[in-house]
């Protein structure tokens, strides 16, 4: 495979509008120009459609190349005209500080150019193949050995999910600032799965809080339940929920705040924790230091106009009034779309997973979400509320191939997920090296420590396994030195290695073993 850069001849951006549309490049000048360069063109290179230009004024100008488009070649039409299929999903970008490619027509042949016009391709096209089927089956669980970039995709499939599309980010520092930010407004949530874990704490159960110096056992939310209700949502109530964050804080600094009901009636609010405040009104008869709940959940409820059934009601529509005013929160409205959440499930399988999603397993599935064709709504066990999963909530969990320590996923839950395989890729260390301007010669020892691993894994492996389960992954081979590069060797890979052979899933006699003492850089 080569590559090619190319810009237009005339017209201006008119033809870039045309190029893409009509799945062509071709040369505007006289046929012998760039003639011979023309001809190196194959069916399968890549090809990037660029246009080029200064910004700012000298002394301190800067050059850009802007790139347009990227595709493959899928024809040769004749001496100067060529059929490109342009990736519809790799979004136009700029680059700094890279060579100016000013002819119309450029074979790039520096491997850093290469990696950053062209190093994302490959990448963009595997996480829009994962976006699809996520956004299909709702739910997928990325599997591979340890070091495959597990975790590291799932944000970057998690930001696609939210945004709803594939951005091309230029570094991965840019990635995770748009990560949090999704995590802090409660887009995405992360969490992980242990043996510990059970149906109480992710759907709901009771749970005991302490009230004037008893214990008092309530029903809570569990993490998905939250997380479903707040997808739910056909408003916005990030900042009512900022709010009460902030008021809850401001409760645990002062012994109490004194507010107002709507008529005018004084009343105190403290909070202990739990879902409550807890208030009491200066006209209470009530024995000194009783109080009462003013329900967390109710004030949502009235922010959002729905006051059915709401116990202590003067005195939350006093909280609510408070906090509207105190933290300048806007009145309720709907939304016409609502948001897309996602869940990351790190190490999925060592949870017992039937038992924790309990009956909800078969909510999960695409065709019984909310809304959906064959909707289920089930009737929770403790709460005794009617509960459906909705269907812009999304699940991504991630499963270690090489761990014989845990059990296996059942066929029901397997049938509710997707599994996408993420393998050990060589071609990705060297674009670690390549991207970082890293000495040639590190770039190529990791590159043959890479390949010494694989081979030990591959002529030894436990029939009952691939090479994919269990060949260490390229995160390993990622060093910014060469002393760094050892110790990863010495201390994470050898050690893994020899895990793997006392776990019986490659097999050696002792003889055998010096294969692994015997890698070296």
């Amino acid at each position: 495979m080569k590559y090619f850069i190319g810009g237009f001849t005339w017209n201006g951006e008119s033809q870039f509008d045309r190029f893409i549309k009509e799945g062509i490049w071709e040369n505007g000048y006289e046929e012998n120009k760039y003639s011979d360069l023309f001809s190196e063109i194959q069916v399968g290179d890549l090809f990037a459609l660029k246009s080029t230009f200064v910004k700012g004024r000298k002394p301190n100008a800067k050059s850009y190349l802007r790139i347009k488009k990227i595709g493959v070649v899928t024809q040769i039409v004749d001496t100067h005209t060529i059929k490109i299929n342009w990736y519809d999903d790799i979004k136009e970008f700029d680059l700094t500080d890279i060579k100016w490619y000013a002819n119309t027509l450029e074979k790039i042949t520096d491997p850093v150019d290469i990696y950053r016009i062209f190093g994302n391709v490959k990448s963009v096209k595997m996480l829009q193949e994962i976006k699809t089927i996520l956004e299909n089956k709702k739910q997928i669980i990325l599997q591979g050995a340890p070091g495959t970039g597990k975790t590291y995709t799932s944000a970057e499939i998690a930001l696609s999910i939210v945004n709803n599309e594939i951005k091309n980010y230029s570094s991965r520092e840019e990635l995770m600032k748009d990560y949090k930010k999704a995590v802090d407004e409660g887009y995405i949530t992360f969490t992980t799965f242990h043996q510990s874990l059970d149906y109480e704490e992710f759907i709901e159960g009771i749970k005991p809080n302490m009230e004037n110096g008893n214990i008092v056992y309530s029903i809570e939310n569990g993490l998905l339940k939250n997380l479903c209700e707040k997808a739910n949502e056909k408003g916005n109530l990030d900042e009512l929920e900022k709010a009460i964050e902030r008021f809850k804080e401001k409760l645990s600094e002062e012994d109490f705040v004194e507010l107002e009901t709507k008529t005018g009636v004084k009343f105190t609010v403290t909070y202990r924790g739990g879902k409550t405040f807890r208030v009491r009104s200066e006209r209470s008869q009530a024995e000194e230091n009783t109080d009462f709940p003013a329900n967390i959940e109710n004030i949502k409820r009235m922010y959002k106009n729905d006051t059915k059934g709401i116990y202590n009601k003067s005195y939350v529509w006093g909280i609510l009034n408070h906090l509207k005013k105190e933290y300048k929160i806007p009145d309720y409205k709907k939304e016409d779309k609502k948001k897309n959440y996602v869940l990351i499930i790190d190490e999925i399988n060592r949870g017992n997973i039937s038992k924790i999603f309990g009956e909800l397993i078969t909510l999960l599935e695409n065709d019984k979400r909310l809304g959906e064709e064959n909707e289920i709504i089930l009737k929770l066990p403790y709460s005794g509320e009617d509960f459906g999963v909705p269907s812009n909530l999304y699940i991504i969990g991630t499963m270690n191939t090489a761990d014989r320590s845990i059990g296996h996923i059942d066929y029901a839950v397997r049938r509710r997920f997707a599994f996408v395989t993420l393998k050990a890729e060589k071609e990705k260390v060297s674009n670690y090296y390549i991207s970082k301007g890293l000495d040639e010669n590190l770039k190529q020892k990791a590159e043959n420590l890479f390949d010494a691993v694989y081979n030990v894994v591959k002529q030894n492996i436990a029939p009952d396994f691939d090479e994919n389960d269990l060949m260490i992954g390229h995160s390993y081979f990622m060093a910014k030195n060469e002393g760094e590069l050892r110790l990863k060797l010495e201390y994470e890979i050898k050690p893994l290695l020899y895990e793997y052979v006392k776990d019986g899933i490659l097999f050696m006699s002792k003889e055998d073993s010096n294969k692994i003492e015997n890698i070296t850089i």
